[in-house]
């Protein structure tokens, strides 16, 4: 009887056991879950903070990187994350790209005002006034049901889109700053000195971009400063300074900060971003191409260096090595119907019209919007191979 009873003490124990393992795991795949959503969220949240600074290019990297990391039942924020990108391509002023990032928040969600918006915007950018006034038809409609209409000008400008699009964080902050310095190259300072000056930078780091983000831009310049007084290597201080710099045009001091954090965080992908988009602002070609080449090489793993790097051969008129940077990239992110498309334009200009025509349709069932013609020129070449 005592080993009966035995038995059944240690069957309920283990599945006591068992039952809090798997409750144990489910807990943890949540969290994880949880997790991944929110780094979606945060760059898209980021994004938008860059499309009120009207820091474009940095805007279009964060919503592509938010894209990456939603999951199959984040339709709603990818809907908004297409309408903020497609607000982003218009100001860029590559508006076929607009189209087709507003077509694809319009397919989830077709209530998007803003969305509407930048797609008559685009439309009337590329000609077609007839789909244009459809869709501002559309966006008035919608604000009139949520009691927010304001009369669109019969001619538009790209101001426009400032005036009547706005991200819907109407007080944004950006990121808290977290360093990830250890400050272990200080060897004079005792542990509660160091924990105490990195406090003192990332309350520096939070002043200056909350001033930046007030369009304070003297003020943040100033707290950025303040940081890398206390410590001259630290990397964001000197990004961050750059963005501020280039804000206010200030492009050699802007290029001198964006080189300082590479050089002390040779991983610090966005500093190269916005140092080789400065380059092809400015069009630096060749100094594009050999930071990007570099960059590559220290982040192998990242789509968007890759595309520049492809982008800056492309602008230089190489375009046998922007094809193999674009199919880089594209083997990295093989759903950025951008790359495809750029890869098409490129086989294009080396006559392989085949090649072209495969990734320019890929392109398009991807959702962009070719040129009709571009497409009827490429058909018509590739059967005459």
């Amino acid at each position: 009887m005592n080993i009966l009873k035995e038995i059944i003490l240690l069957v309920v124990v283990s599945f006591l056991f068992s039952y809090s393992c798997f409750a144990q795991t489910d807990a943890e795949h949540s969290q994880t879950e949880e997790k991944h959503s929110q780094t979606a969220k945060e760059h898209f949240e980021r994004g938008d903070r860059f499309l009120s600074r009207k820091l474009i290019p940095d805007a279009i990297v964060e919503f592509k990187k938010a894209l990456l990391l939603l999951k199959e039942d984040q339709d709603q924020l990818k809907a908004e994350i297409y309408a903020s990108l497609a607000n982003a391509y218009n100001w860029k002023g590559t508006h076929k790209a607009a189209i087709t990032a507003c077509n694809k928040a319009l397919e989830i969600n077709p209530d998007i005002a803003n969305a509407h918006y930048d797609l008559g915007f685009a439309y009337r950018e590329e000609g077609n006034r007839e789909l244009a006034e459809k869709e501002f038809a559309l966006y008035e409609k919608l604000l009139k049901q949520e009691g927010e209409y304001i009369e669109i000008p019969e001619k538009l400008s790209s101001e426009d889109i400032e005036k009547f699009v706005k991200p819907e964080d109407t007080s944004p902050k950006i990121d808290t700053f977290e360093s990830e310095k250890t400050l272990d190259k200080m060897p004079d300072l005792t542990e509660a000195d160091k924990i105490a000056q990195k406090a003192s930078i990332e309350k520096f780091l939070r002043e200056g971009a909350s001033f930046y983000d007030e369009g304070k831009i003297d003020d943040a310049i100033d707290a950025f400063k303040e940081a890398l007084e206390i410590d001259p290597e630290e990397s964001e201080a000197h990004y961050y300074l750059g963005n501020a710099y280039a804000d206010k045009e200030m492009l050699d001091e802007a290029i001198a900060m964006y080189k300082n954090a590479v050089e002390y965080n040779p991983e610090f992908v966005d500093a190269y971003l916005n140092l080789s988009m400065l380059y092809l602002d400015m069009d630096l070609i060749e100094e594009a191409i050999s930071l990007c080449k570099h960059a590559v090489s220290t982040n192998p793993d990242d789509a968007f260096l890759c595309f520049h790097l492809g982008e800056a051969y492309a602008m230089n008129l190489q375009y046998k090595e922007a094809i193999e940077e674009y199919k880089k990239a594209m083997s990295i992110n093989p759903m950025d119907p951008e790359t495809q498309y750029r890869l098409a334009e490129s086989y294009y200009e080396v006559k392989q019209f085949d090649l072209a025509l495969e990734h320019a349709t890929q392109a398009e069932e991807l959702g962009y919007i070719t040129n009709p013609d571009f497409m009827d020129d490429l058909e018509e070449k590739a059967d005459t191979e």
